[in-house]
């Protein structure tokens, strides 16, 4: 279903993982961003994509390779793609395939497509990367922590900043890779959004949100979500955290909680 829509920009919510794809029409080209998760959402996407994007390219931007985020891919096959280079030699891509695969058949899903890891066109291979399709500007910032081959891309012409899994209303910081590599992003979000303070964040999951007051809170949840496993907070303590915070998926939560200590301790180890 659409959640957002406002001037060029247009944000579907996926009934799982509540998945935000965002579609941004520039009078350049169709941007498409992580188009997920169901067959029959993918089709609405595809549809709506279709019927706005005229003589227009499209281009299909992967934030990063978690598998919730790629298996919209087939659905494009026309569309120019773009991730990062770690994205592109990521040693993980087959375990984030058959995560995909997995899924589907958990859940007996079946797509009109053969499920498969994004070929990318093209390769942003530094932070702060410019790519640029006619009078239309993209700026892109490495955004490693939750993993290791994370963009965020700010859209110039929209105000707009895309983060990926980062700044979710929903969650706390899922830490896959490194919590001072994710300590790095949250830094470089806070600098985008103090040198623009008119941009829309759209985050991966959750709600979409132009309130500056309410990013600046965004911000500091996160952080205070990485201290807090930093001083190894107490199970009755994380449990008043995600009350306070009004993280409703407890069950889920709590593993990914201890999962993130996990991280957190084998960081720790090897520093």
């Amino acid at each position: 279903m659409i959640i957002h829509k406002s001037n060029n920009v247009t944000v579907f919510q996926s009934a799982v993982f509540q998945l935000n794809t965002t579609v941004v029409a520039t009078e350049d080209l169709i941007l498409v961003v992580d188009p997920g998760y169901l067959p029959y959402e993918i089709e609405q996407i595809r549809i709506y994509v279709d019927k706005i994007k005229d003589d227009r390219p499209i281009y299909l931007f992967f934030t990063h390779s978690d598998f919730d985020h790629i298996v919209g891919y087939g659905a494009f096959p026309d569309a120019k793609t773009i991730a990062s280079e770690q994205f592109v030699t990521n040693n993980l891509k087959g375990s984030q395939l058959q995560a995909a695969i997995n899924y589907d058949d958990e859940f007996y899903i079946v797509r009109p497509y053969q499920l498969e890891y994004p070929r990318i066109d093209f390769m942003i291979k530094e932070d702060g990367e410019q790519f640029q399709v006619g009078k239309t500007l993209f700026n892109f910032h490495y955004a490693f922590g939750h993993n290791h081959d994370g963009l965020i891309v700010t859209v110039e012409s929209e105000n707009l900043a895309i983060v990926g899994d980062y700044l979710s209303d929903i969650e706390f910081p899922f830490v896959y890779f490194s919590f001072e590599q994710y300590g790095r992003t949250l830094k470089t979000l806070k600098s985008i959004f103090e040198k623009n303070s008119e941009r829309t964040l759209i985050t991966s999951h959750g709600t979409v949100t132009s309130d500056q007051s309410q990013i600046t809170k965004r911000i500091s949840d996160s952080y205070e979500y990485l201290e807090f496993v930093k001083i190894q907070g107490s199970g009755e303590q994380f449990e008043q955290f995600m009350v306070e915070k009004k993280y409703i998926f407890s069950t889920i939560f709590r593993k990914r909680h201890q999962d993130n200590i996990m991280v957190y301790e084998r960081e720790c180890e090897h520093s």
